[in-house]
């Protein structure tokens, strides 16, 4: 399955998955925050699995016409973080990416026991292969936003914590940098075969990496 190539067959199937990897995204980010002793997204409805509070018209549309979209960034506010603040910001930007990292390592150990239980044999074709595909799409959406968020590249999860990571003394060079940053992810969404060229080869060793893994966790229970 390519997911750069788009088919209106599967939009559908991309949508669930898309809907499912965006929403515990920003739960992840809202709860790690609360748990920091930040409570603007709670009050904001934000520590939800709900996909509504979080969902961007534009981003969701984007979805369907491409591998790449977005949900609406949590609000925090890191002068609430019990201790460091610098890395409670990190905490709460590493919590969306290695989420989407654990729900396609989980989907794909779904996918492998599916398929090998034959718990879609009783189930018609067009079923069987509704579910297959909504699966597979799942694996795939959520190693990419893992991929994707890992950019250090304002106002990626990865710039967040390569800034905060960073000493105090660089805050003026990322300052400056962040004004470029959403023009560069344009650039790189946008221009015809950049996204696969980039994103392709990062997205398939994830994703590789994510079945491998999956394959083991499964393989502990036979």
């Amino acid at each position: 399955m390519d997911l750069f190539h788009f088919d209106w067959k599967t939009v559908p199937f991309r949508m669930i998955a898309f809907v499912i990897a965006f929403s515990l995204h920003e739960w992840a980010h809202a709860f790690v925050a609360w748990r920091l002793g930040d409570n603007t997204a709670k009050d904001e409805g934000r520590l939800t699995v709900n996909p509504i509070p979080h969902i961007d018209p534009f981003g969701l549309i984007l979805i369907l016409f491409g591998p790449f979209g977005w949900a609406k960034p949590v609000p925090i506010n890191p002068l609430h973080f019990r201790g460091n603040k610098r890395l409670g910001i990190v905490y709460v930007s590493a919590a969306g990416p290695l989420i989407n990292l654990v729900l396609g390592i989980l989907f794909s150990v779904l996918y492998i026991v599916v398929g090998y239980s034959g718990a879609l044999e009783g189930m018609t074709e067009k079923w069987a292969y509704a579910i297959k595909l909504t699966i597979e799409y799942c694996i795939i959406i959520n190693s990419a936003l893992f991929v994707f968020n890992l950019l250090p590249i304002a106002p990626l999860d990865g710039y967040k914590i390569l800034r905060f990571l960073s000493p105090r003394s660089w805050d003026r060079f990322f300052y400056n940098y962040e004004v470029y940053g959403p023009w560069i992810l344009l650039l790189l969404i946008f221009i015809p075969g950049i996204s696969s060229t980039i994103f392709g080869i990062p997205l398939g060793f994830v994703i590789m990496w994510v079945q491998q893994a999956a394959l083991k966790i499964v393989t502990l229970f036979v």
